[in-house]
């Protein structure tokens, strides 16, 4: 059967190779040779399928469509019809956007047009406004669904869907990829951290170690992994955030802030559909994602949630007993909860655990996260004859001065505190204060050869010990945002991205990956999961003769 091309509803026939056959739409074909060889082109290059575009020849916009039901038969179906340009773009916005969502940054994308970077600047503004989009990458999701790229091309350095490249372009020989291969559009990265601290420090390099070494290995499918990393004050995250959107990254990563200025600025964060990946384990940002999958549905909490605390530290207690290195007098526990995620069910929740190992909570009380003194809560702790005390993830000023408040009840008492002593340096700098702590995180270094080998390229790196836990966390978050990025064709296809990070399961130098659990957090072993290949060990330590020393309960070795 012949090819059929229709215009404005009138149809023409014409031979895959031969003629140009006759109809009522014979000037307008006769004048536009480029369409009736796009279809040609369909005819030798797709296997069967669809391709749509935007013609934008004489300042118009025309979607045209390739139809080629049955590449055997050599047919080919080809609509071209005047349309509307989608939301309202102009013919050059609409060929900005194209470059955009090809991955050309505004001085490119000026040398293809031939126009000022500031004019593209111009366009661009008028592109996020008619669209709504907050960045390039959601402007690149965008025209990627409407199949909106605009064509003649501007530039033979877009890099777009190969079969739209295939009849647009022709078929690429041998000689035309050895005369010139276009360099992929980087993936970007952007990541925000707090100003300061020994454990921002150590995410940094580890997040940077990360990067260097994908891109060592050749990139993702040969596609640089570029990194924007900025420095926050808990005020000026939300901004940093809405500015990494404008920059147009394809994820997010983001070390571990306050709460309340981490729920609005993951949220703005998530509007731009990249993917959001976080250390943070405060149980109500992941019961957000699970309220609110439309809207949250990009972020991912790479830890369990720091629920699973009080749980872990009843089990280390159980262990030191059994060991014969712990003797509670009365098994009556205090919890001292920090303020920014406390939530009303904590008491009933941690008051259960307690019972059922066998521990009766006298004591649980929210603590302002940044508190200088506490001899008075002290002595209430003293006076409740408490045989342990946790106290939940504190800044280091505050577990100091806890610790030195509490010299006299550490004789009796055996006292926990989750996450803060994994910082590098940590019994350096608390000196004898930190002399027998008990303190456990909910993902670490776990002792493998995967974790040596990652302990050795660290120092060598950066001539300084990773730590236990959050160099290694920030590496392993961008390396499995990695393996997401390098299973989809583009890193900037964010629905794509998402469902691989909710399917695959990856492991690291802190364990096993995965986001199957409620609210797309990672998964402690035992808290959350019984298999070990499905999570990160929840790990404890002792600190003796300013050593972190292994606590190893019989689930663990």
């Amino acid at each position: 059967m012949d090819d059929i091309i229709r215009f404005d509803g009138v149809r023409r026939w014409l031979q895959p190779e031969f003629g140009r056959g006759s109809g009522s739409d014979a000037a307008f074909f006769e004048a536009r040779p480029d369409l009736v060889l796009v279809a040609k082109r369909a005819v030798r290059a797709l296997r069967g399928g669809l391709v749509r575009y935007l013609d934008i020849s004489e300042n118009m916009v025309r979607r045209v469509m390739v139809d080629v039901p049955d590449a055997e038969r050599r047919i080919a179906r080809l609509d071209v019809v005047a349309v509307e340009a989608p939301y309202g773009l102009t013919v050059r916005e609409l060929q900005v956007a194209t470059c955009v969502a090809s991955g050309l940054g505004n001085q490119q994308i000026a040398d293809a047009l031939g126009c000022t970077r500031r004019t593209v600047a111009t366009h661009l503004e008028h592109v996020f406004t008619k669209t709504g989009a907050a960045s390039r990458a959601l402007v690149a999701t965008l025209i990627a669904a409407e199949d909106a790229y605009a064509a003649p091309l501007p530039s033979p350095d877009l890099v777009l869907p190969r079969p739209l490249l295939a009849v647009l372009r022709g078929p690429v020989t041998a000689s035309r990829v050895a005369a010139r291969v276009p360099r992929p559009r980087p993936a970007l990265l952007g990541a925000v951290y707090p100003s300061a601290g020994a454990e921002v420090v150590a995410m940094r390099r580890g997040a940077k170690l990360a990067v260097q070494e994908l891109n060592a290995r050749g990139g993702i499918a040969g596609r640089r992994v570029e990194q924007v990393t900025v420095a926050a004050t808990p005020e000026g995250l939300l901004d940093a955030v809405t500015a990494l959107n404008a920059r147009g990254v394809d994820g997010i990563m983001l070390g571990n802030f306050p709460l309340p200025f981490a729920r609005p600025a993951i949220a703005a964060a998530a509007a731009a559909g990249a993917p959001v990946l976080h250390s943070m384990t405060g149980a109500a940002l992941s019961e957000d994602v699970h309220a609110d999958p439309d809207g949250l549905g990009a972020v991912f909490q790479v830890c369990s949630t720091e629920s699973a605390y009080v749980p872990g530290l009843l089990r280390t207690v159980r262990y030191l007993e059994a060991s014969g290195s712990f003797r509670p007098r009365r098994r009556r526990l205090a919890v001292l909860q920090r303020a920014s995620t406390f939530d009303p069910g904590v008491f009933e929740r941690v008051q259960r655990r307690a019972e059922e190992a066998g521990w009766n909570l006298v004591f649980l009380e929210s603590v302002q996260d940044h508190t200088a003194s506490f001899t008075g809560l002290v002595r209430r702790l003293e006076q409740a004859e408490v045989d342990a005390v946790s106290l939940s993830i504190f800044p280091e000023p505050t577990l100091r001065a806890f610790l030195s408040a509490a010299a006299a009840l550490r004789e009796d008492t055996l006292v926990h505190a989750a996450w803060s002593p994994a910082a590098p340096g940590f019994t350096r700098r608390f000196g004898e204060l930190s002399e027998g702590l008990v303190w456990s995180t909910l993902i670490g270094n776990v002792n493998s050869p995967v974790c040596d080998r990652f302990a050795r390229r660290f120092r060598a790196t950066f001539g300084a010990d990773p730590g236990l836990a959050a160099a290694a966390v920030h590496f392993d978050a961008v390396n499995v945002l990695a393996q997401a990025w390098s299973r989809v064709s583009r890193p900037w296809d964010f629905a794509a991205v998402q469902e691989r990070l909710r399917s695959m399961a990856s492991f690291g130098v802190t364990g096993a990956h995965e986001f199957a659990r409620r609210g797309q957090h990672g998964l402690s072993y035992p808290d959350d999961t019984d298999d070990l290949t499905r999570g990160h060990p929840h790990l404890a330590y002792r600190i003796s003769g300013g050593t972190n020393r292994r606590l190893v309960p019989p689930m663990l070795r």
